[in-house]
């Protein structure tokens, strides 16, 4: 059986008041460690492998705190990272303007001229990391430390969700920040996704 911890980065503090996506400078808040370090004991007693993370600062903070206890060294992995969208830098005002953040905003002329990426494109390389890790740690479990959309792409895909906007808006809750899904998987067929909430 092969586990892999789909997991959230922790609460962010904002140097200015806009959407971050791949923008620099955007590190765990205090409230974000704490939230971390709530979800690195909940994985402590698991037999962690490796971790693999998105190459953004709250990210990597995130991976370094959940691999401490394993005695492992994080590696990034730019296919973990958060969605290439024109909604970076606006601030709220200017994306509520635009119809606010929700799934619909992937399907819209003005995302896609703008070189948004869709969802296919963030759910095919996140669950190629998944699918390449599975294969490589095989009978172990590993933690891949990434972004809110691209994990629920990912778990939408193994629940075998179709890939509609209005599909995913019906996903509830929305994964919280340092929480997650467990995938578990028998061979190369999942048996399970499972929510992660730290404790």
């Amino acid at each position: 059986m092969t586990t892999i911890y789909l997991l959230r980065h922790g609460h962010y503090e904002s140097p200015k008041p806009v959407a971050p996506y791949r923008l620099p400078g955007f590190h765990l808040s205090p409230e974000g460690m704490h939230q971390v370090e709530a979800l690195a004991q909940t994985l402590r007693e698991e037999k962690i492998a490796a971790v693999f993370t998105s190459p953004m600062e709250r990210t990597r903070e995130t991976a370094d705190i959940v691999a401490r206890p394993h005695h492992i060294v994080p590696v990034i992995d730019e296919r973990l990272n958060e969605v290439q969208s024109p909604l970076q830098g606006k601030t709220p005002e200017e994306i509520h303007e635009l119809g606010g953040w929700n799934w619909q905003i992937y399907d819209t002329p003005w995302y896609h001229e703008r070189g948004g990426e869709t969802l296919e494109a963030i759910r095919e390389r996140v669950v190629t990391v998944i699918e390449e890790k599975r294969v490589a740690y095989s009978d172990r479990a590993i933690c891949l430390i990434s972004h809110g959309d691209p994990i629920m792409l990912a778990a939408a895909y193994y629940e075998g969700r179709e890939l509609t906007a209005e599909r995913l808006m019906a996903m509830q809750p929305y994964v919280p920040m340092a929480g997650g899904y467990r995938l578990v998987f028998e061979g190369d067929r999942v048996q399970g996704v499972y929510p992660i909430v730290a404790s």
